[in-house]
């Protein structure tokens, strides 16, 4: 998710070093893609943190991170998986968000070490309370491309997803919707006995939407760049056909 802002907000945020949330879909943590995902229920537990963040050109200090966990559902052709967290701004500030995903399978046979999805998902952060409050709803709509070679033992999925990210934000009565883009990639290691390791990079950049009147927002451009690391692990479900966990 991004940071929003009411006008003058984000120049103040980043001279004070507590730029408003930044992100993808989870704040401060990467989207995570597997178009090669296993069938199965898979569980993970992550960590995020921000590299750098610049709003309208300025680096803000901080460096807000996120911990939190997933639940993917894992089935022959979809993947839907919801997932939350703890936000922390890095200036003291930590909030809680939610997130929910959806993969589509366009390409993905089991011996073939090419695949290819859509994804896409929504995640909630609410930051302060009152009329200060800030609500963002943050939609990431992208492909995921994903090469997964044979190995007979340990596993590797390296994926690359582009998308669209759309914000939708809320301070007190106005609200404003801010279009970007955004990159994620990264690689699943897993092993036969279903524990793996995730390791994953997240760009987004958004665009300025000066205001639009009396009472409307200000959102400043920003630049957002995440790095994120964490476990998972995969139990099959009788009934589902099993394919080699990632």
């Amino acid at each position: 998710m991004i940071r929003t802002c009411v006008a003058g907000l984000g120049a103040l945020a980043v001279a004070l070093g507590t730029a408003v949330p930044a992100g993808a879909q989870l704040a401060a943590n990467p989207v995570y893609v597997s178009p090669k995902a296993p069938t199965g229920l898979t569980l993970a537990v992550d960590f995020g943190t921000t590299l750098n963040t610049k709003v309208s050109g300025i680096t803000a200090t901080n460096k807000p991170n996120h911990v939190g966990l997933r639940a993917t559902l894992g089935l022959p052709f979809v993947a839907i998986g919801v997932g939350g967290g703890q936000w922390n701004s890095d200036a003291g500030v930590k909030e809680t968000q939610f997130a929910g995903t959806l993969g589509l399978k366009l390409f993905s046979p089991p011996l073939v070490p090419v695949g290819l999805s859509l994804q896409a998902g929504a995640g909630y952060l609410q930051s302060g309370s009152g009329a200060f409050a800030v609500k963002t709803v943050s939609i990431p709509i992208g492909v995921g491309i994903a090469v997964k070679p044979p190995s007979p033992s340990v596993s590797f999925e390296i994926w690359g997803s582009p998308r669209a990210q759309l914000n939708a934000t809320k301070v007190g009565s106005s609200s404003r919707m801010q279009a970007g883009i955004g990159a994620s990639g990264g690689v699943n290691v897993g092993m036969p006995m279903g524990l793996g390791l995730h390791l994953a990079l997240d760009w987004t950049k958004m665009s300025a939407k000066a205001s639009a009147g009396t009472g409307s927002l200000t959102l400043p451009e920003m630049q957002t760049m995440v790095l994120g690391i964490g476990l998972h692990y995969t139990f099959t479900i009788p009934g589902l056909p099993m394919v080699p966990v990632i």
